[in-house]
């Protein structure tokens, strides 16, 4: 950071305390403007990814993520979903409703248990997660090119910062 003149190490210390409560104050301001924009994004890339699929999908962001969730790790049980995906199994049980009903994703059981209910997908749920997988690489390339500017010590400061960030309760 560049020294500010004439100011003490004390007063530099406040000038740039207040200078991160403003712009974190800013951030939190702006977040119906960042979500307007991402919106955008997304349905950009819903338009994209209906492109591909070859048809309209009226899918929501919980849905598309549940699909590329079960294809990460078919089979797998509405449990370890909720764990791999923060939400909850009454959430999972909605959303995996509509996804049988799309057949993009089919239920099994294992090993004859019958209150055990596994998830794998469909061909046309495997298209989709092929499609979300290679759009999501691309937004994490741009995302992490972004973060080449930083040195190793800026980023470690940044998790550290983030991290406690996410943990303070204001």
């Amino acid at each position: 950071m560049q020294k500010l003149k004439g100011l003490t190490w004390m007063e530099e210390m406040e000038v740039t305390k207040q200078w991160v409560l403003k712009h974190f104050i800013e951030l939190i301001s702006q977040q119906e403007i960042r979500d307007s924009r991402l919106a955008v994004r997304f349905h950009e890339e819903m338009r994209q990814l209906e492109e591909e699929f070859g048809s309209p999908l009226h899918l929501t962001l919980s849905e598309i993520h549940l699909v590329a969730c079960i294809g990460d790790y078919s089979p797998i049980n509405v449990t370890t979903i909720a764990e791999k995906t923060q939400l909850t199994k009454g959430s999972i049980t909605r959303i995996s409703k509509r996804l049988l009903e799309l057949d993009l994703i089919k239920r099994q059981q294992i090993n004859e248990n019958k209150k055990e209910v596994y998830y794998s997908l469909t061909a046309a749920g495997q298209k989709i997660h092929s499609i979300h997988h290679r759009i999501h690489g691309k937004i994490e390339q741009r995302f992490l090119s972004f973060l080449d500017q930083y040195t190793p010590e800026q980023l470690a400061f940044a998790r550290k910062f983030m991290k406690d960030l996410i943990e303070w309760d204001y």
